[in-house]
């Protein structure tokens, strides 16, 4: 199941970026490019760092000793397990709302054709 899953997530990360880089080369709107950053490469560089947070946590699970940040902090009682996750969570999501601004506002406005310059 959870390779099933990864498969598909994969491959719509991978349509994304094709239709981006497909944007992209039609109106040369380098704000296609940067879209990229929030909507293909953050997740897949999560990735990683998922798998890390995924160890780290059932190791606290099983009472083992982890020295890495953050998990110092839930083996130290200043932060408990949930507070951890929620912590790592709202950061990922301002670090996607910042390149997403940064993208949206690097996208050129699109500006419609003159009415009377269409010829009939």
């Amino acid at each position: 199941m959870v390779l099933a899953l990864a498969v598909i997530t994969t491959a719509l990360y991978c349509a994304v970026a094709v239709l981006l880089v497909w944007k992209f080369r039609r109106t040369g709107d380098a704000g296609f490019l940067w879209l990229g950053l929030p909507l293909v490469l953050l997740p897949f560089a999560a990735l990683p760092l998922a798998l890390w947070l995924e160890e780290g946590v059932d190791r606290l699970a099983l009472g083992e000793q982890i020295n890495a940040f953050p998990f110092t902090l839930v083996e130290q009682g200043r932060l408990t397990m949930g507070g951890l996750l929620t912590l790592l969570d709202l950061a990922k999501h301002v670090l996607w709302g910042a390149l997403a601004l940064v993208a949206v506002l690097a996208l050129r406005p699109h500006r419609a054709k003159d009415a009377s310059s269409i010829e009939d």
